[in-house]
């Protein structure tokens, strides 16, 4: 059997080609779409559908008669109505845990500099600045203040598979963690090592935020002036999951008005900010330009994975990071039972 295969748009860095599809007989159709009125016509007919950034809204999936599978070659699937999708039988599939350890490696090296304040002491050892024996000033400023991390409180928001990777990393430096997530058990999260506590109790609580949430259409702006003035005066909000989930202007005021003491940000919304935004005229908060999901070793994944995951949806297979599993019995109604 032909399938349509449509890659609705793509970005530097992920080629997907034709040789990924060599174990189904595919027509593909490669488009740069950017509105819904271009992935519709694009995808008419598509059996399936590679989307990075494409929208995937609930109007384009009803007008997607033959597709069965929707698949994005990143971790995050915010351009892709997950639930319209799964009324319409329609799977949508991610690169899974990909970039697990990048990700995580990343949020304890924004947690480790902002807690040891690598940056501010580099920029002042550039200047001139040092500690013992000279002792200037400006680095004893720098230093206070100044906690040892064993003991400090992490407190995780969103306990996916990021966040569980990142978990022996802070328990490795004698860190307590606590985590908020609704859809976790108290049982699983002990499992963990991990205490779970509501979200109110994890602003009040925590030395370090990690974000690990996914976005969703509600939880936008989790992060907002209120929630800084929860927080500790000494802490630090790490995000390197989605910028949305913070906002920007609130949390440049929580800085400034010594509501927290700083940030780690490999996100941010919008990318990129102004160049003359306030994000770089404070020196307690950290930007890494989206970085954290790059390494050499990662990189060629995400060009494998949502191919392989039409794949396996067009030869009667579920995918294995699929999102939406709630779309099964539908999927099995409109379209046959899986192997």
């Amino acid at each position: 059997m032909s399938w349509n295969v449509t890659i609705a748009d793509s970005i530097p860095g992920i080629n997907i080609t034709a040789e990924a599809f060599k174990d189904i007989d595919a027509n593909l159709v490669q488009a740069m779409c950017k509105t819904e009125e271009e992935v519709i016509e694009a995808a008419r007919e598509a059996d399936a559908i590679i989307a990075v950034i494409a929208p995937i809204t609930r109007k384009v999936v009803e007008n997607l008669p033959k597709c069965r599978v929707v698949a994005t070659p990143k971790v995050g699937y915010d351009n892709i109505d997950a639930v319209a999708a799964a009324e319409h039988g329609i799977c949508v599939a991610t690169a899974g845990d990909y970039s697990r350890e990048e990700v995580s490696d990343q949020a304890m090296a924004l947690l480790l500099a902002c807690a040891r304040k690598v940056v501010r002491l580099f920029d002042a050892a550039k200047e001139g600045n040092w500690g013992p024996p000279l002792m200037s000033p400006r680095i004893v400023q720098i230093w206070r203040p100044m906690f040892r991390l064993r003991d400090q409180t992490l407190g995780i928001v969103g306990l996916g598979s990021i966040a569980r990777a990142l978990l022996p990393k802070a328990q490795g430096f004698g860190m307590r963690v606590i985590a908020f997530d609704p859809f976790i058990s108290h049982e699983a999260a002990q499992k963990l090592g991990v205490e779970m506590v509501d979200f109110d109790q994890l602003l009040r609580e925590s030395d370090f935020i990690s974000i690990h949430a996914v976005l969703t259409k509600d939880n936008h702006d989790l992060f907002g002036l209120e929630e800084f003035k929860k927080m500790k005066p000494t802490a630090y909000l790490i995000n390197t999951a989605r910028g949305e989930l913070v906002n920007t202007d609130a949390l440049c005021t929580a800085v400034s008005e010594g509501y927290i003491a700083g940030a780690g940000l490999d996100v941010l919304h919008p990318e990129p900010p102004p160049p003359d935004s306030p994000l770089f005229k404070l020196e307690t908060i950290i930007v890494t330009a989206h970085s954290g999901h790059y390494s050499d070793t990662a990189m060629p994944e995400p060009a494998r994975r949502a191919p392989q995951e039409v794949v396996r949806v067009l030869n009667g297979q579920w995918p294995r990071a699929l999102v939406n599993p709630a779309v099964k019995d539908r999927y099995v109604e409109k379209w046959g039972t899986m192997a």
